[in-house]
């Protein structure tokens, strides 16, 4: 017996809707147990950037979620072994925690695959017996072609002398292999023999030294680095000036800390940012028209001469500086005369170059005086301010270390200063009406002609680490007081900043 056509359409749609059920519960299986993706089948180019969006451990669990991901994981594109620990440790501790490291590590480089392997950093204080080691596990990044290969052999950050052996850094094996691959290279504690003959540098765009020993010419190196962006140098030895002839055309953050080296010289025609930490030494860098951000910070130095000496230097000493729009300046000034400087008010010589791009400078000062309204320092500020034409913002951050201190009566002073039209935004922590800093104050509420926001603060907002000392503090109302009457006097609003809650 025939079915009715209408029977055989709801008899089929019936199947059909069944069909559609099973495929969609297969599916569903298929999602739980994993079976219908298959990250292997993914383009090797994109299984590193899948695998990289997880931790190392993560990626070894999944080798448990299925039979063909167990090999998933030796494809892990950033290898990062951090053993470093804080807190001091007995030596036979020490030595099985080193074990232990190490044999990880050697566990891992021997079953990873090495393809598509971006980055290999070590932070673990190796023992000075363990350069078999070491060479083994940079002869595995530079195998596998890393890209960004970092190696801090001190993670405590403690700087070792000059005369201290340190385990040694082949750079030569970076340029071993079939053409350039490394892009970034980050040294601390270690120490290395650069020179021009050195190969493989060509597509390097960080180098960053950390406290390396330099035997050998950095400058040849850097001849290598054509494409060259971002360098630091810091606390190493073995330079004593850092005088690089050639250009680096491609050079963009240069930050040069706390190196014993008599001069500082770069042909850097697009450099963007710009640091400086040590001594005031002579500092040229060529042609850095496109200076956007400069950060200076300069040791101590004694007494009013050497404040001013600091400060002048910013302005004479670096005239390739004078192109930046933002500018960060620390100092250190010891006096030991407790008296009113005369210079501070004298003509000063005026800078070969004006800054005219200059928007924003922020100022930071730590001052050691017996006598506070007898320190006059900061009004050489003043007067260089003068060659700052388009200024719009001034910070400071001023923190006085003196025997005595009180609030100064002296209303009716201000220093000598140039009109500035474009001054809107003035900040000063640190200020407790101390003579000096009422001069400069009043200066600027009488010649900023655009002065929007102008607000004091008698707590030094940037920490510096010197909490033990003895500061005499002024009463907060004191310091209301006198901003209500300057306020008055000048026809502008100086806000007193809120004392934050304690911690």
């Amino acid at each position: 017996m025939k079915n009715h056509p209408e029977q055989q359409q709801q008899q089929q749609r019936m199947e059909g809707e069944a069909a559609a059920k099973r495929s969609r519960l297969d599916h569903q299986r298929g999602l739980s147990d994993g079976s219908s993706f298959h990250m292997e089948d993914l383009p090797e180019e994109i299984q590193p950037l899948v695998l990289s969006l997880l931790s190392l451990k993560e990626v070894a669990r999944t080798s448990l979620v299925s039979r063909n991901w167990r090999k998933l994981w030796t494809r892990y594109p950033n290898l990062c072994f951090d053993g470093s620990k804080d807190g001091p440790t007995d030596m036979d501790s020490v030595k099985i925690e080193r074990a232990k490291f190490v044999e990880t590590v050697n566990s891992i480089i021997q079953h990873h695959s090495g393809i598509g392997l971006n980055k290999f950093s070590v932070r673990f204080s190796l023992g000075m017996d363990s350069s078999d080691i070491l060479n083994r596990w940079i002869c595995f990044a530079t195998a596998s072609k890393a890209k960004i290969i970092a190696m801090n052999l001190s993670p405590k950050g403690n700087y070792l002398e000059p005369s201290k052996q340190v385990h040694y850094f082949p750079l030569e094996a970076l340029g071993a292999q079939d053409g350039p691959f490394i892009q970034c290279l980050f040294l601390t504690n270690v120490s290395i023999k650069p020179h021009s003959d050195i190969c493989g540098f060509t597509k390097l765009k960080s180098l960053h030294l950390h406290c390396i020993q330099i035997i050998g010419d950095l400058s040849g190196l850097l001849l290598n680095c054509s494409s060259l962006e971002d360098l630091e140098v810091i606390a190493c030895s073995g330079v004593t000036d850092l005088n690089i002839p050639h250009q680096l055309n491609k050079l963009r953050h240069l930050l040069i800390s706390n190196m014993r080296i008599q001069m500082v010289e770069f042909h850097v025609p697009n450099l963007s940012h710009f640091g400086y930490k040590g001594s005031v030494i002579p500092v040229v860098l060529h042609g850095c028209s496109k200076l956007q951000k400069a950060t200076l910070t300069y040791h101590r130095t004694w007494s009013e001469e050497g404040n001013n000496k600091v400060l002048g230097h910013v302005f004479h000493g670096i005239p390739s500086v004078s192109a930046v729009k933002v500018l960060h300046v620390h100092a250190n000034t010891y006096t030991d005369q407790p008296l009113w400087s005369s210079q501070a008010h004298s003509s000063i010589t005026r800078p070969a170059s004006m800054f005219l791009n200059l928007r924003h400078l922020t100022y930071e000062i730590i001052i050691f005086t017996k006598l506070a309204n007898r320190h006059s320092g900061i009004l050489q500020l003043a007067q260089y301010l003068s060659f700052v034409p388009q200024l719009e913002t001034l910070e400071m951050h001023m923190l006085y270390h003196v025997s005595v201190g009180r609030c100064w009566r002296g209303d009716g002073i201000s220093c000598h200063m140039r009109r500035h039209d474009h001054l809107k935004t003035v900040y000063m922590s640190g200020f407790r009406c101390y003579r000096a800093q009422v001069e400069l104050l009043c200066g600027i509420l009488e010649m900023g002609t655009v002065l929007e926001d102008v607000t004091i603060e008698p707590v030094v907002t940037i920490p510096w680490g010197l909490e033990s000392m003895n500061f005499v503090s002024i009463p907060r109302d004191e310091i209301c007081e006198w901003a209500h009457r300057t306020s008055q006097r000048f026809g502008k609003a100086i806000t007193v900043a809120k004392r934050p809650p304690p911690r």
